[in-house]
């Protein structure tokens, strides 16, 4: 063991340094072989040989992979990936592994990965539309690298087709190491829950690349939306406009609101009811087109604001976002925020992270949409199995409304419009009704996108499509440590049990031990491990798809970025204020 020390030689000198050299049998060459021993008891000299840094012991099992994978794709690294272990067997001592083997493992799955990124998802994807009924996916590659993504399966499309009425996508950046933008299509099912019906990447925010995703969507969908909800980006104005020619558009009223604040003084909103009026104006959702506009000329010429240009905009806009230009439209009153989408958003960010590859990006997001999936179906069961009473509503809304029953057709209508807007009959038609002695509710009143039944049972007794396949070994081997686990489980408070099954255990272990030292597992192996782990065929060969090189989305930015109008306000707001001596007050004036 160990290294030749470093002696410098004058090479010039004839007589050469004058130190004889050693005679010896043997050279030091910095071998790694040894054996470790552990003394028994300190008493004695007895020792044994100590198992865990023998090559057996060190190497990795199948869980320890799997675990390894998995924490990789929650961006944990290899030693945290160690730690946790540890915590979780009782201690170092019984890992057997040091973290050295955990890092080498992980660069060996990240170079299998390394620039075939991009080409293993598009493969990946390519597999499942293959085994899979009815999945869609659609990628496009500009230069022979990877542009955008879209793909959609079987149950999104059975969503869709109840409830893709209104929908409405947004995009978050939180996702993959390249930047790439994700953008998810949401809407609401017959329990106001939101769910998924479709998702992209996009390597940038142009209008070409969400018209390409829109047309994607569109294809695999082929109706087109009653109601579209997005934010003000103006490409994505454009693109809906161009592929959802029939559809209303709206725009999400909580991002408008939130500009108020830039727009006019801090001082100004304090000290007026400009914020009540204005917020009493733009949702209310009883009054006609025409009574808005009249007063949201009265109101600007109030408070002098009719020459803001954010005003006359937002004016001009009127009928992408005032809720009375939506008063007609079908189930509008579902969504009036792109606040669903940005939830979705955030719980789909709790599986991912910005560091990830794309494959593991698609892995974590089988993984949320299969427990997504899982709380739907099992609301879908309980409700279907569960027996309910309707309650008839008491109490009016403070609008005023006029009911009209036409008796003989059993025809009923408000001039409140909730049921066209929500597909749902409002208090004041309840109340006439059962003043009229009525006590069904009509049929033609009846919306199959609330019934119970809406979801067939088609998609209650699908799998989930979305998630992770295994083979039929890796499968085995999941249920094989299940068993030991609920074994363990069972025999944990039963002493003579539990020495009975660590007996037949250690049996087995020394079985497998022996058939291990003849079958030495090679790095071979490893590599088919991670394939399956991976979810893919194979590693490609040729790379004819590149991931793309890290982009700078509209959300980012850095220190030398141009500050907002709306972080202007707020670090005005914030800024601490003098007082005025005109009015002995603390205020943003003097």
């Amino acid at each position: 063991m160990g290294r030749i020390p470093n002696r410098s030689t004058d090479t010039l000198d004839p007589e050469g340094s004058g130190r004889n050299k050693r005679n010896s049998n043997f050279k030091i060459t910095d071998c790694k072989a040894l054996i470790k021993f552990e003394r028994l008891h300190m008493q004695t000299n007895a020792c044994k040989i100590c198992e865990r840094y023998s090559k057996c012991a060190r190497r990795l099992s199948y869980k320890d992979k799997e675990f390894i994978v998995r924490s990789s794709t929650s961006n944990i690294g290899a030693t945290k990936t160690h730690k946790l272990q540890a915590s979780l067997q009782g201690g170092y001592e019984n890992v057997g592994l040091e973290a050295i083997d955990y890092k080498n493992f992980r660069r060996k799955v990240g170079n299998i990965i390394g620039d075939k990124d991009a080409q293993l998802v598009v493969d990946k994807m390519n597999m499942r539309k293959d085994e899979l009924h009815n999945y869609t996916f659609e990628y496009k590659c500009v230069d022979s690298v990877l542009n955008a993504m879209f793909w959609a399966d079987e149950t999104d499309k059975l969503y869709y087709k109840e409830f893709g009425d209104v929908i409405s996508f947004d995009a978050t950046f939180r996702t993959n190491k390249y930047g790439m933008i994700f953008v998810l299509f949401t809407a609401i099912d017959n329990h106001k829950r939101s769910i998924n019906i479709g998702a992209g990447l996009l390597s940038n925010e142009s209008i070409e690349s969400y018209c390409w995703l829109l047309e994607a969507f569109l294809k695999a969908h082929v109706k087109h939306p009653q109601l579209v909800l997005t934010d003000q980006d103006p490409a994505i104005l454009q693109a809906v406009e161009a592929i959802f020619p029939t559809s209303n558009h709206r725009l999400c009223m909580w991002h408008i609101m939130k500009k108020l604040q830039a727009k006019v003084s801090v001082d100004f909103l304090e000290n007026t009811d400009f914020r009540k009026r204005f917020t009493k104006l733009v949702w209310n959702v009883y009054i006609e087109p025409e009574v808005f506009e009249s007063r949201w000329k009265l109101l600007m010429r109030k408070f002098k604001l009719q020459d803001k240009r954010w005003f006359k905009d937002m004016y001009r806009d009127r009928k992408l976002w005032i809720p009375a230009y939506f008063k007609d439209v079908p189930l509008h009153g579902l969504m009036k925020t792109i606040s669903r989408s940005e939830s979705v958003n955030s719980f789909f960010n709790k599986y991912s992270n910005s560091g990830n590859f794309l494959i593991y990006f698609m892995m974590n997001y089988n993984t949320a949409i299969g427990k997504q999936r899982n709380a739907q179906q099992k609301l879908e069961h309980d409700t279907k199995n569960a027996k309910h009473e309707m309650t008839l509503p008491s109490g009016l809304l403070e609008h005023a409304a006029t009911v009209e029953l036409k008796l003989p057709k059993k025809e009923v209508k408000c001039s409140c419009n909730h049921f066209i807007r929500t597909g749902i009959l409002c208090h004041q038609i309840f109340a006439v009704l059962k003043n009229n002695h009525i006590e069904e509710i009509l049929e033609q009143y009846i919306l199959r996108r609330w019934r119970r039944d809406a979801i067939s049972s088609h998609l209650l007794a699908m799998k989930h499509v979305a998630m992770e396949t295994e083979d039929d070994t890796f499968k085995l081997i999941t249920e094989a440590y299940n068993n030991i686990e609920y074994r363990l489980d069972h025999f944990k408070r039963r002493k003579e049990k539990l020495l009975e099954f660590v007996e037949k255990t250690r049996t087995l272990k020394q079985a497998a031990m022996e058939f291990g030292s003849s079958n030495q597992t090679s790095s071979d192996n490893d590599e088919e491990e991670i394939i399956r782990m991976l979810g893919i065929r194979s590693i490609p060969d040729e790379i004819n798809i590149h991931p793309p090189t890290s982009i700078r989305t509209k959300g980012s930015g850095t220190k030398k970025r141009m500050v907002s109008a709306i972080e202007k306000a707020i670090a005005a707001a914030k800024k601490k204020s003098r007082m005025c001596t005109g009015c002995n007050q603390y205020v943003n004036h003097n």
